[in-house]
């Protein structure tokens, strides 16, 4: 299933034309490597494409941000889901309210390299 038919009227439009220029958006390695150890094989894919279509470029605050900055919103949404999908809903949430929120919550506030030592 493709991850824009999950998404609100709007959000689909912006998701639309993304993939439409090509300027589609990877999931870093460390980060699928998370989503696998957080969840089960039945979520992955819908875990994936929650990440690429609702925690990128369209978090606000975060254009242009490459997909090595990006890696910092997306572990930090998969530490508060502790491997629940409405957990991690609800951190894509907080992402797109205030992601230095998210930061805090997920304690990567302080330090710009926390994310990259944190070990599910």
């Amino acid at each position: 299933m493709h991850a824009c038919k999950i998404l609100t009227p709007l959000s689909k439009i912006r998701c639309q034309n993304y993939f439409l220029l090509g300027m589609k958006m990877e999931l870093s390695a460390r980060t699928l490597a998370i989503t696998k150890s957080l969840f089960s094989e039945r979520d992955l894919k819908i875990v994936e494409n929650l990440l690429l279509e609702r925690c990128t470029n369209n978090v606000p605050g975060c254009d242009g941000w490459s997909q090595d900055n990006l890696e910092r919103v997306w572990i930090s949404v998969l530490k508060l889901s502790v491997g629940n999908v409405d957990k991690l809903i609800n951190a894509i949430e907080l992402a797109n309210t205030d992601y230095r929120d998210l930061f805090m919550s997920a304690g990567f506030g302080y330090d710009l390299q926390a994310h990259r030592l944190w070990q599910p």
